[in-house]
């Protein structure tokens, strides 16, 4: 057994120094053929923070076009997909019914009113009788009290009077904003029922940008954020739309996380006076957090081992070396650094899977592979 453990010992020595020797030996003859590496001298510069995420519009001014009687569908007064003013005329329901209800009821108005007029003038004529008592009080005091029922009647026949002219009104559908019309669900001649959805009107000139960060995300948000409601820019999915820019700002951060997705909803209106971006488009957005000095690299210099995140540097000695690096923010384009590295360092740039630790090189210095603004 122990003969055992002695020859597993000797074994492993062999392996390491042969290992030891190999790195060495690759050093070595990376000395004798020294390569050229590009490097980065480091600065603590001020760059735009932002965090991209992907979300949904959605119309600020969006309605549905409903009908509010029953009848038939006479004539529709416009051409779908055109823009409409506020109050334009869009469908015409028959008004016979509704002209017969508002013609009845003033009807009936007018000879309540007249057996009003008629009361009140018997009143004036008996009050004298009444105390010549030639006519007796209760004859009196009966048509009194028919007065009060009277005018409780009339003001009963005011209201279905006004019934009736609103829903005569109501055979005039008329666009309640102004935008851009829908086509309509139903063809002239079709019956129209009370709450049948029409068409709809949707103005696009402002619009709501929802999207929703994780709950780690949002924390960062609320650590960098310059300004609580941060200016949004919100461009069309797909590298063909990113000219179609529309600019706007977060105007609601939900109080409570979505226990489910462990997201946190938020809200931007953004301005889009052109109509470029349509209502319940996926969109993409980008979150401005503010600017920040910062030492900063980006995410193609950085790798990673089981030692954590690092860099390779290239010392006043023009020799390689691996820097362990500890960030405090990173997004797409770039990651701030927060310990690990010191302005006037020179990392290279890029990943070089085949670099050793300790090997002389020949650094030659580029601008800053991120763009500062």
């Amino acid at each position: 057994m122990r003969f055992l453990l002695f020859y597993i010992t000797i074994l492993y020595m062999i392996l390491l120094n042969g290992c030891d020797s190999s790195k060495q030996s690759l050093i070595e003859n990376n000395q004798t053929n020294i390569i050229n590496i590009k490097v980065h001298n480091l600065k603590k510069e001020p760059y735009s923070v932002h965090i991209d995420f992907t979300g949904k519009s959605e119309a600020i001014d969006l309605v549905d076009v409903v009908s509010r009687i029953k009848g038939e569908l006479l004539d529709i007064n416009f051409t779908a997909g055109r823009y409409v003013h506020k109050d334009d005329i869009l469908f015409h329901i028959d008004p016979k019914e509704y002209q017969a209800q508002y013609d009845k009821a003033k009807a009936i108005l007018q000879k309540d009113k007249a057996t009003l007029s008629l009361a009140q003038a018997t009143i004036k004529r008996y009050e004298p009788l009444v105390k010549e008592q030639l006519v007796s009080k209760e004859k009196l005091d009966q048509l009194k009290a028919s007065v009060y029922e009277l005018k409780s009647l009339i003001k009963a026949d005011e209201a279905q009077l006004q019934e009736a002219h609103l829903n005569l009104g109501y055979c005039d559908i008329r666009a309640s904003i102004d935008g851009y019309i829908g086509k309509s669900s139903k063809l002239v001649g079709n019956l129209v029922n009370i709450g049948d959805k029409l068409t709809h009107i949707v103005n696009s000139k402002q619009l709501y940008i929802y999207f929703t960060p994780s709950i780690e995300e949002t924390a960062l948000i609320k650590k960098f954020a310059k300004d609580p409601y941060p200016n949004v820019e919100v461009t069309l999915n797909g590298d063909t739309f990113k000219s179609v820019k529309l600019k706007g700002k977060v105007d609601f951060i939900d109080t409570k996380a979505n226990s489910s997705t462990n997201t946190v909803s938020f809200r931007a209106i953004v301005d889009n006076p052109k109509g470029m971006i349509y209502s319940g488009s996926f969109v993409h957005i980008s979150l401005d957090l503010g600017k920040y000095d910062a030492l900063a690299l980006h995410p193609d210099q950085i790798s990673q081992d089981q030692g954590g995140e690092f860099v390779y540097i290239v010392d006043k000695n023009n020799t390689l070396q691996k820097r362990y690096i500890t960030p405090s923010f990173a997004n797409n384009d770039m990651v701030f650094v927060a310990k690990g590295l010191e302005p006037n360092d020179r990392v290279v740039v890029g990943l070089f899977h085949s670099l050793i630790e300790g090997a002389k090189v020949n650094p030659q210095e580029v601008d800053n592979p991120i763009k500062v603004n």
